[in-house]
C-alpha cells in the first residue's frame, strides 16, 4: 500500500514512516524542505508545485501531521495563531487535493499536537 504523510519529517512522522516501511508499504513524505529520498522514504516538497498532488492521487491513505512546531518558540498570541493557521491550511490543501484526485485515498487521518499535558513521571 502507498501512504502519503504530511508532517512526516517530524518526531512522530519519522517513526510512522519507519514502521510503515518495515511492514513493506511505500511511503511518500510531504516536506516544506528540499525533496529527497532517505531511508526508503521518498520526500516531495509541498505546498508549491504539483508533485505532491500527484502523489496523493491513487494513494491508499493520507496522514496529516503537518503544522508549525509547537515547542519551537514561546506561545504568544501571534504564535498561537500561526500554530492553528498552519494546521488549518495544511488540512485544507490536502482535502482539496484528495477531492481533485482521480483515484481518491481510502483513508485520511489528520491530527495535531496542540495540547499541553504537564509534567509526566
Amino acid at each position: 500500500m502507498r501512504y502519503v504523510i504530511a508532517g512526516g519529517t517530524g518526531f512522530l512522522g519519522q517513526a510512522l514512516s519507519r514502521e510503515l516501511i518495515a511492514q513493506g508499504h511505500d511511503v511518500v513524505v510531504l516536506t516544506r524542505g528540499r525533496a529527497r529520498a532517505t531511508g526508503g522514504v521518498r520526500q516531495i516538497s509541498w505546498p508549491d508545485g504539483d508533485d505532491w498532488r500527484r502523489a496523493i492521487d491513487g494513494a491508499d491513505g493520507v496522514v496529516n501531521m503537518a503544522g508549525a512546531g509547537i515547542a519551537d518558540r514561546r506561545w504568544s498570541a501571534a504564535r498561537k495563531e500561526e500554530l492553528g493557521g498552519s494546521r488549518i491550511t495544511s488540512t485544507r490543501l490536502l482535502v482539496g487535493a484528495m477531492q481533485d484526485a482521480e483515484t481518491r485515498p481510502k483513508v485520511f487521518l489528520s491530527g495535531s499536537a496542540v495540547g499541553f499535558y504537564g509534567p509526566q513521571p
